[in-house]
């Protein structure tokens, strides 16, 4: 294909060189005449293992040329990427200024020319920015821009590596005719191709980043901990990350509710405590009980500000396919209601009060001594429910929801949203 980039920073310039090396012919557009002086000598603007080889291939081969007129970028072009810097602002917002200057100079740059584009962005911005580009483009360029994203995900030493052999490559686009040429750009990397719309897509490269940080932030606290224990820390984390099951995989990765349960409220005062004792300060660590609070929070506000009387909760345990209700949010849950005077009944097959024994019954008696008077024994008896809080998807929960003339409160994020009221029950949140 022939494509243009528009900003040879890093993605810029390791995207340019890369598809330049698959074939492609590649013009990269920049207003900093250095970098393009430096590009078309054969050379890399930046520093980047293998980058500077990869320009100079390119240039060799005549399939990567730089410039700084937009114009002449595309009209020799079929995809434009746009990867221009979209830097911080002091408040931390980011600042789109650069990526709607050059959504602007290529809309205006297509009306001389009399052509449509695919624009790619490739730069990191929030959905919101993006909405900013699509009004800019459709202002100056009405029906001659199709705007799309394909974020990245190089990092600085490994981006050849990154770009080459990636974990998968994303895709966002709404239209089939775009996404067929999107992929056949991509079809020779030995990677899954994943489309998501584009708001979507932008928001994976976000969570990960996010995502990331949270990990190295995690690591150094457990590694402080270790190290004022006398413990390896290296070796600690080292098993940790044995662990692909449960600690490196997706499980606990999926928008849902908060946690609860006997083990893990439990150990993670019991590491606080021990942190207290060495005078360590574990502000993430630290912070897990005030977030599982505030998601707990946030269900019993949407309750009360549906302003329903009559609510039925499906879901006691702290998980399903267990009666244990130690420390369940739900438990937590059906308190709060009741004491904001809420008529509440509950929906728990896995719970009977006559076989809870020990500790799981000794924490009912003294929490929530008055359940028996709330349980139910079939979905049926949540039917004159104003409001059906869904805490666990058991079976036939789907096709009573389909059938209840309630407002829904889905904590799981599993059951889809009518888009109407009329259509059955309705969701005042997809999860959380």
């Amino acid at each position: 294909m022939n494509i243009s980039i528009v900003g040879l920073g890093y993605v810029g310039t390791v995207s340019a060189a890369c598809l330049a090396s698959k074939g492609h012919l590649v013009w990269g557009v920049d207003i900093n005449r250095d970098k393009i002086r430096i590009i078309n000598e054969g050379d890399s603007p930046i520093v980047e293992n293998g980058l500077a080889d990869k320009v100079a291939q390119a240039r060799r081969a005549g399939l990567l040329h730089a410039t700084g007129d937009i114009k002449e970028a595309l009209q020799e072009t079929e995809i434009c990427f746009v990867a221009v810097a979209t830097p911080s602002r002091p408040n931390g917002q980011l600042d789109p200024a650069h990526l709607l200057r050059a959504c602007e100079q290529i809309a205006h740059a297509l009306v001389k020319l009399g052509r449509s584009q695919v624009v790619v962005v490739r730069s990191s911005v929030l959905p919101s920015e993006l909405k900013h580009c699509e009004a800019v483009c459709n202002t100056i360029a009405p029906g001659k821009i199709k705007l799309c994203v394909n974020p990245e995900f190089l990092r600085e030493g490994t981006a050849i590596r990154d770009f080459e052999n990636p974990p998968f490559t994303l895709l966002g686009v709404e239209e089939p005719a775009v996404e067929v040429v999107l992929k056949s750009l991509y079809d020779d990397f030995n990677s899954p191709i994943y489309v998501l719309p584009p708001q979507e897509a932008l928001l994976v490269k976000y969570a990960s980043n996010v995502y990331h940080a949270l990990k190295v932030a995690f690591a150094n606290e457990i590694g402080i901990l270790c190290q004022s224990a006398g413990i390896d820390g290296h070796a600690v984390m080292s098993m940790f990350c044995r662990d692909k099951h449960l600690n490196i995989s997706a499980r606990y990765l999926m928008p849902g509710f908060a946690f609860g349960g006997s083990c893990l409220p439990k150990d993670l005062r019991a590491v606080l405590h021990l942190a207290r004792q060495s005078d360590l300060d574990l502000p993430l660590i630290n912070a897990l009980f005030a977030s599982n609070e505030k998601v707990i929070e946030r269900a019993v506000h949407q309750v009360i500000a549906a302003g329903a009387r009559r609510v039925g909760l499906i879901g006691l345990s702290f998980k399903p396919n267990t009666d244990d209700l130690r420390e369940s949010p739900y438990v937590e849950i059906a308190e709060r209601l009741l004491g904001k005077g809420c008529e509440l009944k509950v929906y728990d097959p896995n719970v009977s009060l006559t076989r809870l024994t020990g500790a799981n019954k000794d924490y009912i008696d003294r929490v929530i001594p008055h359940l028996s008077h709330l349980l139910v024994p079939s979905l049926a008896d949540l039917a004159d429910s104003e409001l059906v809080i869904v805490g666990h998807k058991y079976t036939g929960v789907a096709a009573f929801l389909d059938d209840a003339d309630a407002l829904v409160v889905d904590l799981t994020g599993q059951h889809p949203r009518p888009t109407s009221k009329e259509e059955g029950s309705w969701s005042l949140s997809a999860t959380f």
